[in-house]
C-alpha cells in the first residue's frame, strides 16, 4: 500500500496530538492497512465490516426456551451487508433512515428468526449504551475513501465498526475555518456524501482550536465545545491524568509510519500544555460520553440534521436530575435561563426526548405551555418536526385541553396558558395528580402569574413544572419563587463569548418638537370656553409624551431617517430591520410614507379593530380603512401577516423592513432580522425580548451580519446615559450585559489600546517590537490584544455619537496605533512565518475606515450631510462665512473620501492624501491665499470622489477595474516593458471580472476560485506562452498578490 506525504505542519500540530489524546482515552489504534483490510481492501466501503459483526454477535441475544439465544451467523451477515449497502438518497434523508435504525432513540431495528417453527421479529442493537466497556473504540488516519469522488480524511472513529467520528486536521497557520470547509467539501455529491450518512459528529481542528457540527451544518454554526459547572483547574486536573496514560508502543510505530514520519514518535509528553482542541476531544468524544451525546443530542429539526451545543447538553442532563428528585410527592422543577438566539425551544425538545427514554419514569405525559399564539405556532412546528416517538398536537380550546387530560393523552400537547382559564368552568371537580406529568412553560417570566396559571396549578397539582426563559429575571419576578430556583444559566455573555449570537450596538437619536405657542394656546382657549376649569385641567392631564409620540411631524421625520440610514447601510445586502411605532395610527403613518417615497419594500402588520369605532375617531376609522383594503386582496389578515413574514424571512429580495407596534416583538424569528428601529418606549422584558430579535447569527450570502443594531428615537433619549436608564430596573447580578453604550465602549476602547500599549512598554522603536515577538505565545497573545482592539474601535466607529463624545486627541492616537499596530502584526507575522486572515481583516478594516469617523466634519457640517453627495457639500460650504473655513471643510470630507477608500487602492489615495495634506499646510503658514487654498483643496476633493488619475494611459482608463491593478501590481509583476505591462494587466482584469460572484470575496471558496483562476493565467500566459522564468513558488506569490488586490476592490469586478 502507497503512503501518500503527509503534511508534517498539519500532523505534528494538530493530527497527532488529536490522535494521541484519543489512544489515551482507550481508542484502538489501526494502522492504514488494517483499516482497508477489515473493509474488506476495498477503499470504496464505508464500514469495518469483521468489527461491526463480531460486535453485533457479542452484544446480541433473544430469548428463547428461557433462556438467551445467539443469532446466526447469516442473520448477522445480512444486517452488515444490508447496513454497509443502504441505498444512498441525499445526505439527510438517508442520514436520517439510519440513525433510527442504529439509535433505539429513534426506533432501532429488527430481524426475523424462527422461534418453535414460527418467524418471529427480534430487535438488534448496534450499540451497548449501558456497558460502554462492551462497544470496540477505534481510530486511524488518513482514511482513503473512492466513491463518487476520492478522499483522503485525517481521522476517523468508528464505535463498533461504524465511522461515527470524522475529525480533520489543519496547522495553525491555515485555521480550523479551512477544516470546516474541507469537511463541508466532501459532503457534496462529487465527493464522498455517503460516508456522511453515517458519521454522526464532524470537528474541525487546527491545534489551537476545535470546533464540531454533523452532516449540513453551515460554516458559522460549527462551534467550540465548553465544559459547565467545572473549573479550569478541575478539568486541567483531569486531562493532566489522561496525558499521563502511556500508549502501547506498536500503535506509536505504525502511527509513524501511517503518518510517513522521518522517525518513530515519542510518547507524547505527560506535562504539555492543554489547548482548545484538547479540551474538545475529551468533553466530547471520551467514551464514556461520546455514545451518549450521539444518542442523545444529534437530531432532525425538519429538514436539517442539527447537533447540540454545550449548554444545551449540560442543562438537559441537569433537568434530567432534577425531576429524579421527588418532595412531597411532586418532581422538582425550577427555571432554565438560556438567552435569546441560543436553541432554548431545541433544549426542550432535547429535554422531551430524554423523558421519552428515561426508564426510571413511567409514561411521561408532557405539557408545553406558551401565551402567545405566534409561539404556540412556533412550538407545535418544532415538536412536530423533531421525530419524537409521540404524536404532537395543538390544543384547539379549553375543551379541548380538558378532554386529553382526562382521556390522559400519551401526545405532546401544545396549548395556550389561556386555554386553562377557559377550561376551569368545565373543570368540575376533575384534577390529575400524576407525578409524571411535566408542564414546560416557555417565556415563564410573563405566565408566572392570574387566573389560568393557578387554574393549570389546580387540574395539574402533581406536575413537575419547569419555567423557561431567554431573558434575566427582574427582582420583581415570582418566577423563581413560584417554580423554584434556576437548575441552569445561560448569559448573553455566554453566548457572546461562544459566538452564536452576536453584539448589539446602541444608537440613540432623538427628534425634537417645538411649537408655535400663540397658535396653541389660541386654539386651546377657543376649545374650551364653554369647559369649567375643572373639566380642562382633567383632559390636559391626558395629554402626555406618549400623546406627542403619535405627532404626524415626528413619525415624518423619523421615517426619513430611518429611509436614509437603512438605505445607506443595508439596502441590498439581505440584511433586513423591524420598526416600532408608538401606536396603530404611528405605524399606519409609516407605511404610507414609504408607500408614497418607493425606496423601501415595508409591510405594516399590526392587529385587526375591535369594538365600535366613532364618526369623530378619524384616526381608528383610517385604520379600519387600511386594514379592509387588505382583507380585500387577501384571504384574511392572516393569511397577509404570514405572507408577509414569510417573504420576510425568506426572501433576500423581498420586505425589506416590517412595521410593528406590539406583534412580533417575541417570538419571531428571523436571523436576517439585523436593525431594530425603536420610535416607542419599551419596558422590562418586552425591550430585551424586541432587541434580541436582531443578534441572531444569519449565514447571509452577500453581506456579513456582524452585529445587531438598535436605532432609538423613544423620547427619553434625548442622549444614551437616559437611555440605558430604560435598563435600570433589571437585576445587576442577572443582566450581564445587553446593550453596548457608547460611554462604555469608549472606556473599553482605552483599556483595550493599554492592553495592547503594555506587551511594549519601554520600547521606542519598531523593530525592538517585532523582536519581542519572536516566540510565538507572545505573538498569539499580542494578536489576542490587537484584535480586540481592533474590534472594539471597529464597533465603536460605528455608533454616530462616538466621534462627539470622544476626545479628538484620544482618537488620533488610537487611529494611529491602530496602523502601527497592524505593520507590527504584517511583519511579524511575514517575518515568524504566522499567516493573516485576510477576510477577517478585510471585514475589520472596512469598520475601521468607516465614514461616521471624522471629527472635524461632525463638528463644522450640518448633521445630515453625506460626504458622498457633491451638491449638499457645496451648499454647507457655501453656507460658512470664510475661505478659510470652507477650505477646512472641504478638507475634512476629503479627508473621509480617502480614508474610506485608500485600503482599496494604496497607489492612488496615498496621493491624494499626500497631496491634501500639503495643502492643508501650505494654507496654514500662509504660502497660499485662503481664497486659492479655497479653489485647489475643492479640486482635489472632486477629483477623489471621482477616483480620477489623469496619468493612466487611456486603454487602462477606460476598463473599469484596470487601474486599481495597473496602479499596484507592477512591482508583483516586475514588467518593464510598458506595452506588455498595459495588456497584462487588461487580461488579468478580465479574468477578474469573468471569475467573480456576487459575493465571492466572503466565501473561502469562492475566493479559492479565484486565486486558483489567476495563478492558472500567471502559468499558462506568462510562464507558458511569454515564457516568464517563474517558480512555482513566486506563481503562487504574485497570484496571492493580485488576488488580495481584486478582493479589496471587489466591487469594480463581476457583479456588484
Amino acid at each position: 500500500m502507497s503512503i501518500e506525504q503527509v503534511d508534517f505542519d498539519e500532523a505534528r500540530q494538530s493530527q497527532l496530538p488529536a490522535v494521541a489524546l484519543l489512544l489515551q482515552l482507550g481508542y484502538q489504534y489501526l494502522s492504514r492497512q488494517q483499516a482497508l483490510e477489515l473493509r474488506g481492501g476495498q477503499e470504496n466501503r464505508y464500514l469495518l465490516t469483521d468489527v461491526l459483526k463480531r460486535s453485533l454477535m457479542r452484544i446480541n441475544s433473544y430469548e428463547y426456551e428461557g433462556g438467551q439465544r445467539q443469532f446466526s451467523e447469516s442473520d448477522i451477515d445480512m444486517i452488515a451487508d444490508e447496513l454497509e449497502n443502504y441505498e444512498f438518497n441525499g445526505i439527510i434523508d438517508t442520514s436520517r433512515e439510519i440513525s433510527a435504525k442504529i439509535m433505539p432513540k429513534l426506533g432501532g431495528s429488527s430481524i426475523e428468526v424462527s422461534v418453535g417453527g414460527r418467524r418471529e421479529s427480534r430487535s438488534i442493537r448496534y450499540f451497548d449504551f449501558d456497558n460502554i466497556d462492551n462497544n470496540e473504540f477505534h481510530v486511524t488516519v488518513e482514511y482513503k475513501l473512492s466513491a463518487r469522488g476520492n478522499i483522503r480524511c485525517d481521522i476517523v472513529c468508528f464505535v463498533n465498526g461504524i465511522p461515527l467520528i470524522l475529525i480533520e486536521n489543519k496547522k495553525s497557520g491555515e485555521g480550523y475555518q479551512k477544516a470546516i470547509y474541507q469537511l463541508r467539501r466532501y459532503q457534496e455529491n462529487d465527493f464522498a456524501p455517503k460516508l456522511f450518512v453515517y458519521t454522526q459528529l464532524l470537528l474541525a481542528m487546527d491545534g489551537e482550536h476545535a470546533v464540531y457540527g454533523t452532516a449540513g451544518t453551515p460554516e458559522k454554526f460549527f462551534v467550540a465545545w465548553r465544559e459547565k459547572d467545572k473549573s479550569d483547574d478541575e478539568l486541567a486536573t483531569e486531562i493532566q491524568m489522561v496525558f499521563r496514560r502511556s500508549i502501547d508502543a506498536e500503535s506509536m510505530r505504525q502511527l509513524s509510519a501511517d503518518l510517513n514520519c522521518a522517525g518513530p514518535i515519542k510518547q507524547p509528553d505527560a506535562e504539555r500544555a492543554i489547548k482548545e482542541q484538547d479540551r474538545a476531544i475529551y468533553g466530547l468524544l471520551r467514551r464514556e460520553r461520546v455514545l451518549d451525546f450521539i444518542k442523545n443530542f444529534v437530531f432532525y429539526d425538519g429538514a436539517q440534521k442539527k447537533v447540540a451545543r454545550y449548554q444545551q447538553y449540560f442543562a438537559v442532563n441537569k433537568m434530567l436530575r432534577q425531576v429524579e428528585q421527588i418532595r412531597d410527592g411532586r418532581r422538582q422543577g425550577g427555571v432554565i435561563w438560556h438567552t435569546q438566539g441560543s436553541g432554548k425551544s431545541l433544549t426542550m425538545v432535547m429535554f422531551v426526548r430524554a423523558l421519552i427514554e428515561d426508564e426510571h419514569i413511567k409514561n411521561p405525559r408532557v405539557l408545553i405551555v406558551t401565551d402567545r399564539i405566534d409561539l404556540d405556532k412556533q412550538i407545535k412546528r418544532t415538536f412536530g418536526n423533531a421525530g419524537l416517538k409521540k404524536d404532537v398536537e395543538r390544543m384547539k380550546s379549553g375543551r379541548d385541553l380538558l378532554e386529553h387530560l382526562k382521556n390522559k393523552s400519551p401526545s405532546v400537547l401544545t396549548t395556550l396558558v389561556h386555554k386553562f382559564e377557559s377550561a376551569g368552568d368545565k373543570r368540575g371537580s376533575f384534577y390529575d395528580d400524576d407525578p409524571n406529568i411535566f408542564v414546560l412553560i416557555d417565556e415563564v417570566h410573563r405566565s408566572q402569574g392570574g387566573e389560568a396559571n393557578m387554574e393549570m396549578l389546580k387540574c395539574l397539582p402533581k406536575a413537575c413544572v419547569i419555567g423557561f426563559t431567554g431573558t434575566p429575571l427582574l427582582k420583581k419576578d415570582k418566577t423563581r419563587k413560584q417554580f423554584g430556583e434556576f437548575i441552569d444559566q445561560y448569559t448573553i455573555d455566554d453566548a457572546l463569548n461562544d459566538g452564536i449570537v452576536l453584539p448589539l450596538i446602541y444608537e440613540g437619536r432623538y427628534v425634537d418638537l417645538y411649537q408655535d405657542e400663540t397658535q396653541v394656546d389660541r386654539w386651546a382657549d377657543r376649545a374650551g370656553e364653554r369647559m369649567e376649569n375643572r373639566a380642562i385641567y382633567q383632559a390636559r392631564q391626558k395629554i402626555t409624551r406618549k400623546t406627542l409620540a403619535t405627532n404626524p411631524a415626528r413619525i415624518e421625520e423619523i421615517c426619513a431617517d430611518v429611509e436614509k440610514h437603512f438605505s445607506k447601510y443595508f439596502q441590498g445586502s439581505g440584511l433586513k430591520a423591524q420598526l416600532v411605532a408608538p401606536s396603530k395610527y404611528a405605524g399606519l403613518l409609516m407605511q404610507q410614507y414609504f408607500e408614497r417615497r418607493g425606496t423601501i419594500n415595508t409591510a405594516l402588520v399590526i392587529s385587526d379593530e375591535n369594538g365600535e369605532i366613532s364618526d369623530e375617531d378619524l384616526k381608528r376609522q383610517e385604520i379600519v380603512i387600511y386594514l379592509q383594503k387588505i382583507k380585500n386582496n387577501y384571504f384574511s389578515l392572516k393569511s397577509y401577516e404570514e405572507q408577509m413574514i414569510d417573504d420576510f424571512v425568506n426572501n433576500p429580495d423581498g420586505v425589506e423592513i416590517v412595521i410593528v407596534v406590539d406583534k412580533l416583538l417575541t417570538g419571531f424569528d428571523a436571523p436576517c432580522n439585523t436593525v431594530l428601529y425603536l420610535a416607542k418606549e419599551l419596558r422590562d422584558h418586552n425591550l430585551l425580548q424586541a432587541i434580541a430579535r436582531v443578534n441572531r447569527l444569519h449565514e447571509n450570502p452577500t453581506a456579513p451580519k456582524t452585529a445587531g443594531y438598535i436605532i432609538d428615537y423613544s423620547e427619553n433619549a434625548v442622549n444614551i446615559s437616559t437611555a440605558m436608564d430604560l435598563f435600570s430596573r433589571f437585576d445587576p447580578d442577572d443582566v450581564k450585559r445587553t446593550l453596548v453604550s457608547i460611554d462604555d465602549k469608549i472606556h473599553e476602547l482605552g483599556q483595550s489600546y493599554a492592553e495592547v500599549c503594555d506587551l511594549f512598554r519601554d520600547m521606542t522603536d519598531d523593530h525592538t517590537m517585532i523582536e519581542s515577538l519572536r516566540s510565538e505565545p507572545e505573538r498569539k497573545k499580542f494578536v489576542e490584544k490587537y484584535n480586540r482592539f481592533m474590534t472594539v474601535y471597529g464597533e465603536c466607529v460605528t455608533l454616530r455619537d462616538f466621534v462627539d463624545k470622544i476626545d479628538h486627541e484620544k482618537l488620533r492616537l488610537y487611529k494611529m496605533g491602530l496602523k502601527k499596530f497592524a505593520e507590527i502584526k504584517k511583519t511579524s507575522a511575514l517575518q515568524f512565518g504566522d499567516q493573516i486572515d485576510l477576510v477577517q481583516y478585510q471585514r475589520d478594516l472596512e469598520k475601521i475606515m468607516d465614514e461616521y469617523v471624522s471629527a472635524q466634519q461632525a463638528e463644522v457640517l450640518t448633521e445630515q450631510i453625506e460626504i458622498t453627495n457633491r451638491e449638499l457639500l457645496k451648499q454647507a460650504i457655501d453656507e460658512m462665512d470664510s475661505p478659510k473655513a470652507k477650505a477646512e471643510a472641504i478638507a475634512a470630507q476629503t479627508n473621509r473620501v480617502i480614508n474610506e477608500y485608500k485600503k482599496q487602492d494604496e497607489a492612488l489615495y496615498t496621493k491624494f492624501s499626500q497631496q491634501l495634506s500639503d495643502i492643508i499646510e501650505a494654507m496654514k503658514v500662509g504660502k497660499l491665499a485662503d481664497i486659492e487654498a479655497l479653489k485647489q483643496l475643492r479640486s482635489v476633493a472632486e477629483e477623489a470622489e471621482r477616483r480620477q488619475d489623469n496619468s493612466l494611459p487611456s486603454a487602462i482608463a477606460n476598463q473599469r477595474g484596470a487601474d486599481v491593478l495597473y496602479r499596484n501590481a507592477r512591482q508583483t509583476l516586475g514588467i518593464d516593458d510598458e506595452t506588455l505591462y498595459q495588456q497584462i494587466i487588461l487580461e488579468l482584469t478580465e479574468v477578474a471580472c469573468q471569475t467573480a460572484t456576487v459575493d465571492w470575496w466572503r466565501s473561502y471558496e469562492s475566493r479559492r476560485q479565484m486565486l486558483e483562476q489567476i495563478d492558472d493565467y500567471i502559468y499558462d500566459e506568462l510562464k507558458q506562452k511569454r515564457g516568464f522564468d517563474l517558480s512555482n513558488d513566486q506563481i503562487k506569490s504574485m497570484a496571492e498578490d493580485i488576488t488580495t488586490i481584486i478582493e479589496n476592490n471587489h466591487s469594480l469586478y463581476g457583479q456588484l
